[in-house]
């Protein structure tokens, strides 16, 4: 997992962006950009592992948790949000 997906990482990376003499607006999307590119991957890799497992009739994660539709929708929606930042 990319460090960008940590909420700590990402307020620390604002907060130094802003110390550096960013804007707030520029160092916002400056984290945003990197944050939604790493999320993007993430459930595109989520997703890939999920249709592997479903192909070879898994569906338990190694660690004993069931995947989930709501799970993927979290983070659908956590992209949307971060898109309207960006954009």
């Amino acid at each position: 997992m990319e460090k960008i997906l940590e909420s700590d990482f990402r307020n620390n990376l604002y907060k130094s962006l802003v110390d550096a003499g960013y804007e707030k607006k520029e160092a916002q999307k400056i984290v945003g950009v990197k944050y939604h590119g790493a999320l993007k991957t993430d459930l595109v890799n989520k997703l890939t592992q999920f249709v592997a497992d479903i192909e070879a009739d898994k569906y338990v994660d190694e660690d004993g948790t069931t995947n989930t539709m709501k799970e993927f929708n979290a983070e659908i929606n956590e992209l949307r949000k971060i898109k309207g930042v960006i954009d």
